[in-house]
């Protein structure tokens, strides 16, 4: 049990310092050479893990209102660099109507005043977004960044261990609160550079990671060399998340899907996110603003299915159900059948 624990330990600390360490030295060019080889892959792997554990949890109808509003916020994103603010705003709401729909999948005691009661919380929260879309744009990246935590501290629910439990949190915990708060800080400050360093061939000044990355005023402050540090690093503990810490710490996820779809099995997953990344990154090269656009296209799938899933898992008292919520056997019939937030299935 000891072992176990300090081994979890020495995990989420060895991670959180390589990745504050690279987020220091080179900021700019950690988020660029992320997006370009690991992008699609994180991307791919995060879609498969979330199906295989939570399947339970991704009733058909939800899964097409999700569908539908998910595409909508795509096409927005794809669309705003055409349209401009109009494209934005519609946006920002189908992104709000995700966190609804969400809400709505709440299930247990009371659930109607307690979705009524997040609706409420919803709305002054869309209309500070919608009144100030570029804020909203920075902040909320910031925020999606730290969905993986969610998902590490479901996870830890399955450790049998209390201390392993803990000590695992604690390490989340340092990374995904105790490293932004240094940084933030200014305890950093003279070893933080928004220079383009290698990556400078690519993004230019990289003015236009900048605008992502720091909130809008900011511009000649410490502040902006700070944020671009935390995008840099909490991006990096979100691909060693989905990259490494899943496919090995739940398998059974993977099994799910692979059960289900014996054509995706690991090999050619990893092979076919590998030859669409060396793709994109020809488009990286050519033209980053529109490869950027690609990727991010790709990636609000898995993104908003993650988040849609915590806000389904909060409603239910962060109750999953069990070690792994993977998929029914596929020769096993689920017709007449519905989930419950808790993962288990129930006869209606």
């Amino acid at each position: 049990m000891r072992g176990r624990r300090s081994g979890l330990v020495a995990v989420g600390v060895g991670t959180s310092a390589v990745a504050l360490a690279l987020s220091v030295a080179a900021p700019m060019a950690t988020i660029v050479l992320g997006l370009v080889f690991f992008g699609v892959l994180a991307a791919t792997l995060s879609t498969r893990y979330l199906v295989g554990r939570f399947a339970a949890l991704l009733d058909p109808a939800f899964v097409r209102v999700l569908g539908a509003l998910i595409t909508g916020v795509v096409l927005c994103g794809l669309l705003s660099r055409a349209v401009g603010r109009p494209a934005e705003l519609v946006g920002i709401a189908l992104g709000y109507g995700v966190l609804a729909a969400a809400v709505h999948q709440w299930s247990g005691p009371r659930r109607r005043v307690r979705r009524v009661v997040a609706w409420a919380a919803l709305a002054p929260a869309a209309a500070l977004s919608l009144a100030f879309p570029a804020y909203h744009l920075v902040v909320l990246g910031q925020l999606l960044m730290l969905a993986p935590l969610g998902f590490l501290w479901e996870w830890s629910r399955g450790l049998r261990e209390a201390s392993a439990r803990r000590g695992f949190r604690g390490a989340l915990l340092l990374g995904y609160v105790g490293v932004p708060v240094l940084l933030l800080s200014g305890a950093l400050d003279r070893w933080l550079s928004t220079d383009p360093g290698q990556v400078r061939s690519v993004v230019g000044d990289g003015a236009a990671i900048l605008r992502v990355t720091t909130v809008p005023g900011s511009e000649g402050t410490p502040l902006v060399a700070r944020m671009l540090a935390l995008s840099a690093f909490l991006g990096t503990l979100a691909y060693a998340a989905w990259l490494v810490f899943f496919p090995r710490a739940a398998p059974g996820a993977t099994e799910a899907v692979e059960a289900r779809l014996p054509w995706a099995t690991g090999p050619r997953v990893w092979a076919g996110a590998f030859t669409a990344a060396a793709g994109l990154a020809v488009v990286f090269a050519l033209d980053f603003g529109r490869a950027t656009a690609v990727l991010g296209a790709i990636s609000a799938y898995p993104v908003l299915l993650g988040v849609a899933l915590l806000v389904v898992l909060a409603g239910s008292g962060g109750r999953s159900g069990g070690r792994e919520k993977v998929l029914p056997p596929a020769r096993e019939s689920t017709y007449g059948r519905s989930t419950e937030p808790e993962g288990r299935w129930s006869e209606k």
